[in-house]
């Protein structure tokens, strides 16, 4: 009897449970509903089910639709991501209207300026992986990505509107609510970039200007040194002057986390994949458990 055959299996089975895991869009989804609860804790809410289903919703949608868009261009980027989806190319339209569908209706029972607010993901995603022959009358690109900056401030933009739409939610919009987008803008224009200079062999052969491409990797990452630097100093002052609750200054540990594995990336370059994909990515999951640890200690 061959005892190794399913141990083999096993191993097999855990193997593709952990690609789908990150390259199915679910660890990003995660992090996304962790956002979600983050901002309904700072606002004195419990998160509800509901409300990180629709996170997690969301954030899944607008991934398999930047996927089935960006599939074939990832091959010389992200090969590994493109064996994994490859198999389901064409399903990953139903997947996203199934999760946008399934989030909208959710939304529809909460209050109606937050469903309505919430068309506002799904315009982003449409806008951001498809895109419109009339943008190139506007700024020269069919696509937002195609344009230097304007694929980072519109994926750090769309992540920002993450705390109101919280509030909205609630039905509480406060200084609280509009202090916090900034910090989720500062920390996603930072990843974003970090992802750039790991797409860039792939971004230079589909003629894509990013701050990597244009700028290079090292300047590259000192401007990323600045924002989280910019993301720190804005959380930690906040939080110090009274205006977001103290222990709210536990959330700088992540410009610090940020840095030490962007210190792994220059160090171990044949490391950034999983950087990006797991640790990157994997920081907002831990937005949530980390600020319910602050309000427990401080």
């Amino acid at each position: 009897m061959n005892v190794e055959a399913p141990r083999q299996r096993e191993q097999s089975a855990l193997g593709y449970l952990g690609m789908e895991f990150v390259h199915g869009g679910h660890l990003l989804a995660l992090g996304t509903a962790s956002i979600a609860a983050f901002s309904a804790i700072l606002l004195g809410y419990t998160p509800t089910a509901a409300l990180v289903l629709m996170a997690y919703l969301f954030s899944l949608g607008a991934y398999a639709i930047n996927r089935s868009v960006e599939i074939d261009q990832d091959v010389l980027s992200h090969p590994e991501r493109t064996r994994h989806l490859q198999g389901r190319k064409k399903l990953l339209p139903y997947v996203a209207g199934s999760c946008f569908a399934v989030g909208y209706l959710l939304a529809a029972f909460a209050n109606i300026p937050f469903f309505l607010v919430l068309l506002a993901p799904l315009v982003l995603s449409l806008v951001y992986s498809v895109g419109s022959k009339g943008f190139v009358r506007v700024i020269g690109v069919r696509r937002f990505k195609e344009k230097l900056l304007a694929k980072n401030i519109v994926i750090s933009f769309g992540w920002s509107l993450i705390p109101l739409l919280v509030g909205l939610y609630y039905q509480q919009i406060g200084l609280a609510v509009l202090l916090l987008a900034p910090f989720v803008f500062l920390r996603l224009f930072g990843a974003t970039v970090f992802f750039d200079a790991r797409d860039t062999k792939g971004d230079i052969a589909n003629g894509i200007r990013t701050i990597p491409t244009v700028y290079g990797l090292m300047r590259s990452f000192t401007i990323m040194d600045g924002v989280d630097l910019a993301s720190g100093l804005y959380i930690g002052g906040f939080a110090v002057l009274g205006v977001l609750p103290l222990y709210a200054a536990i959330m700088l540990v992540f410009p610090v986390y940020s840095v030490f594995y962007r210190r792994i990336a220059l160090r171990y370059p044949s490391k950034i994949g999983v950087l990006c994909d797991v640790v990157c990515d994997g920081e907002y999951i831990l937005w949530g458990p980390v600020l319910v640890l602050g309000r427990v200690l401080i």
